[in-house]
């Protein structure tokens, strides 16, 4: 085990199951974690299957009565994460949804296969206009598969269909773009009557509202997202901030919107603005987080040898980065610090501890720093443990 911040972080380097077992139980106040999804990532092992009903049994019994589960999971797999979270004895509370702009999606042009299968040569009819000159993602076949075969210089051609059932299947691929990734919000079974006696025996139970509020853009916003009750004059809204009698009679109103299950990137918000328009309830009622910069990714990092993050499919897929970029940090599910810092302040009680059974390379114990909150952080391999350490004292 390492200690890091004055014993308020604690990382463990091993098989989570086998720790998890030396835990006290009902001693964490809240889990939040990016499990793996059971694709088969580039053949690794760790990323076989979803977690098992074992595992979640010990992470139940660690957690205090009313404690919160967050985990991430991927589309296809999400199913079978949930079902086992469930059948451990977790209540299943909600669904939360990220949604992003980025990524490339793994689909194999049909129409492009039946011309290949029966060596017919495709007419070249035009360049993409996404197309990027050297682009780093040439040569990654989820990429060309998608755009056009890129030649030396990166271009993506657009080619047209040669034989008759290739113009039959012309357009037809085999998946969508992925855009989201649910994230299963569980809770531990009550061990009291009611939530209140929960809550003052254990401390845990409730969802911290007020602080997870998306704040109003501006007196319009306000407005608009208190359509249901009684607006404000122009020029009120601002005089209401500074009067703290008003703020505390009426804080939901003036600190925002009531969280919903909804989180989006810059991409998909700018993209529902577009649609609703940007003050008239579009994007402005969700929180925003964009994925994790490559500056982020690395911070702390400084001096460790780098490797690339590449798989057969190339791009982004179901949460999973594919890139032929070396990066220091190169695990492949980096989440945002900002998403992680909401989630753990969404379901962590003041001065809780938060556990997290699959750490990676510890974004959640990085959040967990920047909120100054305890942490606890299981990882068995030892080089993402070796990042997840560094990032955290960087």
């Amino acid at each position: 085990m390492v200690n890091l911040e004055n014993n308020k972080i604690n990382l463990h380097l091993g098989n989570c199951l086998d720790v998890l077992k030396t835990f006290e139980p009902n001693s964490v106040d809240s889990i939040v974690t990016d499990v793996p999804y059971g694709l088969k990532f580039m053949s690794k092992k760790w990323d076989y299957e979803v977690p098992s009903i074992e595992i979640w049994n010990e992470v139940l019994r660690v957690l205090k009565p009313g404690g919160h589960l967050l985990s991430f999971g991927g589309t296809r797999t999400y199913h079978r994460m949930v079902v086992n979270i469930e059948d451990a004895g977790f209540e299943i509370r909600d669904q939360i949804q990220w949604l992003y702009g980025s990524g490339f999606p793994k689909s194999h042009n049909i129409s492009k296969g039946i011309d290949k299968k029966f060596g017919a040569e495709r007419e070249v009819v035009g360049i993409n206009k996404s197309s990027r000159p050297n682009s780093k993602l040439k040569g990654q076949r989820g990429f060309d598969n998608q755009l056009g075969n890129a030649d030396k210089a990166g271009v993506q051609n657009i080619t047209a269909p040669s034989t008759d059932l290739a113009k039959q299947w012309d357009g037809y691929g085999t998946a969508l773009k992925p855009a989201n990734e649910p994230i299963c919000l569980a809770r531990k079974p009550l061990s009291e009557k009611t939530i209140v006696a929960n809550v003052l025996k254990w401390g845990c139970g409730g969802l911290n509202i007020d602080d997870c509020r998306v704040a109003y853009q501006d007196e319009q916003d306000a407005k608009e997202g208190r359509s249901a009750r009684k607006t404000t004059s122009k020029g009120q809204f601002a005089a209401q901030l500074k009067d703290d009698k008003f703020n505390r009679e009426n804080r939901s109103q003036i600190q925002g919107r009531f969280p919903a299950n909804i989180i989006l990137d810059e991409t998909a918000a700018a993209a529902l603005d577009e649609q609703s328009g940007e003050l008239k309830g579009g994007a402005s009622r969700f929180f925003y987080c964009a994925k994790a910069s490559k500056s982020e990714r690395n911070a702390g990092l400084e001096g460790m040898e780098e490797k690339e993050i590449f798989g057969d499919d190339g791009g982004t897929y179901q949460g999973l980065s594919n890139s032929k970029t070396p990066d220091q940090n190169f695990h492949p599910t980096v989440k945002p610090i900002k998403l992680m810092q909401y989630l753990i302040t969404l379901i962590t009680p003041p001065n809780g501890i938060v556990l997290d059974p699959f750490m990676g390379s510890g974004t959640t114990g990085l959040a967990c720093k920047n909120l100054d909150r305890n942490f606890i952080g299981i990882e068995m391999e030892k080089e993402y443990f070796e990042i997840a350490k560094k990032r955290i004292e960087g």
